[in-house]
């Protein structure tokens, strides 16, 4: 059965439920974007994964060369030579970079370049939590918006620390879409969405000549609530995890209780 709710269900931001929306919410955007991509493209389910240290040592600034190249008189260049030792001083151990896996994202390429093209986020509660995982994402963020990569950036979690979306400030709204196509850059174009509203149809840019895929996101998401079976699994009776404001949580308590909830 389909959400008691117009578009996004505020229910599913319960960690209880989160992870697996997501993940399916995903995929179905995947499938939904594939289906639409003209010759050439193709979109792919990826997973960030963050390098770091095991020991928890603090970064050790890089000293200053005990031989390099200079220039020397007249533009000639000298090398300066040491005489090095045939043993070692020290055997030591290396800290092991650990892998540490983040949220799926899509991704879409051309084809005959392999070049990425566009990135779809649909942004986790680690994204709008001051700590690492905020700031590798922000970091990430701005790499795709430096070297000329569309992104399209999805905010179905009312909880948090908004990311930045530039100025003027959008419409106070639950959640946002938002898409900044590489040749428009600094500019993006902005979706403020209610807990009242279906959620919307969003262009996902492609390379210019090619233009946009329109991706509707209600289906998607309708695809992934009934395929994990919320309906059944969500106590609707309860109020939401992250409270309403006092007239949504009013009108989605008359709207609960004309489904039986």
């Amino acid at each position: 059965m389909p959400s008691p709710f117009p578009g996004m269900d505020p229910y599913l931001e319960d960690a209880t439920y989160w992870s697996g929306f997501h993940t399916r919410m995903v995929v179905a955007m995947g499938a939904a974007i594939t289906r639409m991509l003209p010759s050439g493209y193709y979109a792919d389910v990826e997973q960030h994964v963050w390098l770091e240290a095991d020991d928890g040592d603090e970064t050790i600034p890089f000293a200053v060369p005990d031989a390099f190249v200079a220039s020397g008189r007249g533009g000639v260049t000298a090398t300066l030579e040491l005489t090095m030792p045939t043993t070692e001083s020290a055997i030591v151990s290396l800290a092991k970079p650990l892998k540490r896996k983040g949220a799926r994202y899509l991704q879409i390429v051309d084809k005959q370049g392999s070049r990425l093209v566009t990135v779809l986020e649909l942004l986790s509660p680690s994204n709008k939590s001051r700590g690492e995982d905020r700031e590798s994402y922000l970091s990430k963020r701005s790499e795709y918006l430096a070297t000329g990569t569309n992104l399209v950036e999805i905010d179905l979690l009312r909880d948090g620390e908004r990311i930045p979306m530039g100025r003027p400030r959008p419409p106070l709204a639950d959640f946002y879409a938002l898409v900044s196509r590489a040749q428009e850059f600094p500019k993006a174009s902005v979706w403020a969405i209610s807990v009242r509203d279906p959620l919307p149809r969003i262009p996902v840019p492609l390379k210019p000549e090619h233009g946009d895929v329109i991706l509707d996101l209600q289906p998607c998401f309708g695809r992934s609530f009934d395929d994990a079976g919320y309906e059944t699994r969500i106590d609707y009776s309860r109020p939401p995890l992250v409270g309403l404001r006092t007239t949504d949580a009013a009108w989605a308590a008359e709207l609960l209780s004309k489904r039986g909830a």
